[in-house]
């Protein structure tokens, strides 16, 4: 079977859960000895990138987002032109020669396919790991430009959603959600959130950070992974932890300054410590090394609706985690067993399990060993790589 992958960026080179989901999914298929090709809309994110090439991979665009000022000139300004130009490269590729266009939920990528006639007869398919509104969530977007882009997101996914043949997605609360929106004959399957395994069975000591310590990594936003939430629960327990440090790994956002206006608050400038974006090789050393992973991640629609592939890397490295009883991850995980779960949006809740977590070290290896052992049996690449390579297959031969 042949595939043709339409994504945003090269899922990898690009740091981030989305990127390692889609790598996991596409090295289980090609495992398996499916033809899975990139097509990507949206260029190239570093000059590292565009001196190295990825097999299997092509680019429609080439614009680039080396810094923050280019990222936002070629998002915002220039998007017009370099969608343009993707769209009259995309029609040069023959899809004749794919049994499926694998489509990514993004506006580029949407816009390509719904402005293409040569996609008419084709099969498609696409993976859904959040609700299509979220951008309308109080705190999800900083600017006047971020809220047009997810409008013009939103409704580029409205446009497209009717044509699509079939659907895999990560909770059963989106696949209901877009049931009611597909086509009657759409074919739907539940596709958990996925993590590569391999990536944490052997994980290098690392000198770079300051043991022992409390990881976090996503984004830092207080509406989707409720950082604020972590920074008091941290405060909380700091006292009766002095030699424990807490380190904050991943992207950059607008409530940073109401954080450290936090940290200012409760004296813990020398306990907690923002050390940006990771890339994907140096996040296992960085997970696996903690004594404890951390997601206070607040009840939200986001939430409701969406897994957090940074969970699945959690429990990979056999590390106790700590997280909230919020959506679909108490369908999985147990407190006590599994992980130390606590209550979304409830600061004290938080702080305890926390406490639990540190307070038994014996506990907590034989919860972290537990995760590990959910992490194997439900959210390994390899096995949902292979039922979605079975679902594609059945479906082809109707």
């Amino acid at each position: 079977m042949k595939i043709l992958l339409l994504r945003d960026f090269n899922p990898f080179i690009e740091n981030g859960a989305s990127a390692n989901r889609f790598r996991g999914l596409i090295e289980g298929l090609r495992s398996i000895g499916y033809i899975v090709d990139v097509a990507v809309t949206n260029g190239i994110l570093s000059s590292k990138e565009k001196k190295e090439s990825t097999q299997g991979v092509l680019y429609l665009s080439k614009s680039n987002r080396y810094s923050y000022w280019k990222t936002r000139l070629n998002k915002y300004i220039l998007g017009n032109l370099h969608q343009w130009v993707a769209k009259i490269r995309f029609n040069r590729i023959n899809l004749s020669e794919y049994d499926y266009i694998w489509l990514s939920n993004s506006s580029s990528v949407l816009n390509i396919f719904y402005s293409s006639k040569k996609t008419a007869s084709c099969k498609t398919f696409i993976e859904l790991n959040e609700f299509n509104d979220i951008h309308k969530m109080e705190g999800h977007t900083g600017n006047f430009l971020q809220r047009v882009y997810g409008a013009k997101s939103e409704q580029s996914f409205t446009d497209v959603i009717a044509k699509i043949d079939y659907f895999g997605c990560m909770t059963q609360t989106l696949l209901a959600h877009y049931k009611t929106m597909a086509k009657p004959n759409a074919q739907f399957m539940h596709l958990p959130m996925t993590v590569d395994l391999k990536r944490f069975h052997s994980v290098n000591s690392t000198d770079r950070y300051s043991k022992p310590y409390i990881a976090y990594t996503g984004t830092f936003n207080n509406a989707k992974d409720g950082v604020d939430i972590l920074i008091k629960s941290f405060a909380k327990i700091a006292l009766k932890y002095p030699q424990h440090h807490l380190y904050l790994a991943g992207f950059w956002h607008y409530d940073v300054d109401k954080q450290k206006d936090l940290i200012n608050k409760y004296n813990l400038n020398n306990r907690i410590t923002y050390i940006g974006v990771l890339n994907k090789d140096e996040i296992p050393p960085f997970i696996g090394n903690a004594e404890l992973l951390v997601l206070s991640r607040p009840d939200s629609h986001q939430a409701q609706g969406g897994f957090p592939t940074k969970l699945g890397e959690y429990l990979a490295t056999r590390n106790p985690v700590c997280v909230t009883k919020v959506g679909e991850i108490p369908d999985y995980l147990e407190d006590n067993v599994s992980a130390f779960m606590a209550t979304p949006g409830d600061i004290d809740s938080f702080a305890d399990a926390m406490d639990r977590a540190l307070s038994n070290p014996e506990k907590a290896r034989k919860v972290g060993l537990a995760g590990r052992e959910i992490a194997e049996k439900e959210f390994n690449s390899e096995i949902q790589a292979k039922r979605l390579a079975d679902f594609l297959k059945q479906n082809l031969e109707k």
